[in-house]
């Protein structure tokens, strides 16, 4: 597994030895940054980009401020590329999973698309899938990517992606709640169960109004939470070339501590967990819980939707919670998403181009603002951090990531059939429909199971 720190990593000289390379697009996008252009030699400049009107299609999942900037993009491509006409289709990321695998199934995916990480050698089972941007390298600069962020989105030795940045879960905290019950925010477990008790102490079995000191969203967020309290206490991944590294007995531990977490109604327990499994959740919005696990590149919607955008300064983005007040966690991170080429583009170069256009072009990155958090591109960080594009909860995010050691998922870390099963586990035992040895056993072999057919197959 590879151990990286995010943000040093951006901000060390690979930036300086990089900074002048690939600024612009291959196209006539070279000469449309509007500000300050960067030198850019070492660009692809040998390929002209052809002048006949294309059409493209461009896919995208995520929230509405996200949806707003990616159309800004867009314009501001077509703006500069006036033959070319960029189609967009884009929704939430809910059911978004199932919708491209069956486009890349009937051949219908669109030209540019975000991908997840996992994606790329799920789908494939270890064969790229999406177009190698090796062969269009003229139209979009990989120099501007340190090697290792490319590395990671490569498959069968071919660039099926190109990453935008790296995230990981971390907690954001409302403060306030805290505050109103004379409580520090907890950092170790036991802290968060005796936080757990003050703040639910007039909760109800089912009740609407209940109050919880943290609620994991959704069964990403428990399956990652989970995780994440494994690696704490064991020091070893979740997975490694396909063989699961914990024994039944330390899954079975882990799963009795987070039962207790929810027994001292520091989290919802199986009974009371939300329906609404989103920013728009009303205990989130109404200040009724004291925080949730999220992805850093993310925590913009949450905010935003946190007493409708009018109070972020009850919010900060907390410590990991770890065992044991002397031990931090190692914590794990990934390329929070891709862009990849369809394989069946008829245009796969006007694709790359407006792949490094959205990179390379200051406008562009300006329009995305921080609906995409920190890149790993080093063109893209440069016109962040000078246009103070990362700020709020997404800058504050990614400062309490570089505090910590770092380790890179798994790519069938997050694969949908793996996680299924651990995830299955889980449930049966908060439900009660199993015991934690039960439910641990089944973690174990099951996950064991959906790794040997889809990692081997």
């Amino acid at each position: 597994m590879k151990r990286i720190k995010l943000n040093k990593m951006l901000a060390s000289g690979l930036i300086v030895t990089t900074l002048l390379v690939g600024c612009s697009s291959g196209s006539s996008n070279a000469d449309s940054n509007s500000s300050d252009k960067v030198s850019n030699e070492s660009s692809p400049t040998s390929t002209e980009l052809t002048k006949e009107d294309v059409t493209i299609k461009f896919s995208w999942w995520g929230a509405d401020n996200r949806h707003e900037a990616m159309k800004e993009v867009v314009r501001l491509y077509q703006e500069a590329n006036p033959n070319v006409t960029v189609e967009i289709e884009y929704g939430a990321w809910d059911g978004w999973q199932t919708k491209v695998l069956t486009q890349l199934s009937g051949k219908t995916e669109p030209d540019v698309m975000q991908v997840n990480y996992n994606w790329l050698f799920s789908y494939g089972r270890g064969k790229n899938v999406f177009y190698n941007l090796d062969e269009v390298k003229d139209f979009i600069n990989l120099s501007n990517w340190d090697e290792n962020y490319l590395n990671a989105m490569q498959v069968d030795g071919e660039q099926a992606a190109v990453p935008h940045g790296m995230t990981g879960r971390v907690n954001l905290m409302n403060e306030k709640l805290f505050s109103e019950n004379s409580l520090e925010l907890p950092v170790t477990y036991d802290e968060l169960i005796e936080a757990g008790k003050v703040i639910s102490k007039d909760n109800t079995a089912t009740g609407a109004e209940n109050k919880y000191a943290f609620t994991n969203m959704g069964e990403v967020s428990k399956d990652l939470f989970i995780a994440q309290m494994l690696f704490n206490k064991t020091g070893k991944v979740m997975q490694t070339d396909g063989t699961v590294n914990y024994t039944v007995e330390e899954v079975e531990e882990v799963l009795t501590q987070y039962k207790a977490f929810e027994e001292a109604g520091a989290m919802p327990t199986f009974a009371q967990d939300p329906s609404i499994e989103n920013e728009s959740n009303p205990e989130w919005v109404n200040g009724r819980t004291g925080g949730i696990y999220e992805w850093a590149n993310s925590l913009g919607k949450w905010v935003g939707s946190y007493q409708s955008g009018q109070s972020s300064e009850d919010l900060v983005v907390g410590e990991y919670f770890q065992e044991s007040a002397d031990v931090k966690p190692n914590v794990y991170v990934k390329p929070n998403f891709g862009y990849a080429v369809s394989r069946n583009s008829k245009n796969p170069e006007v694709a790359a181009d407006f792949i490094n256009f959205m990179f390379t072009n200051e406008d562009a990155v300006k329009a995305a603002g921080d609906t995409l958090g920190v890149s790993s591109n080093t063109v893209t960080y440069e016109f962040q951090d000078k246009n103070d594009l990362i700020e709020g909860s997404v800058k504050q995010g990614y400062e309490v990531l570089d505090q910590y050691e770092q380790t890179v998922m798994d790519p069938y870390f997050e694969d949908e059939n793996v996680r299924n099963e651990r995830y299955t586990a889980i449930e049966a035992f908060r439900s009660g429909k199993s015991t934690a040895a039960e439910a641990a056993k089944q973690y174990v072999e099951k996950q064991q199971s959906a790794l040997d057919k889809y990692y081997n197959e």
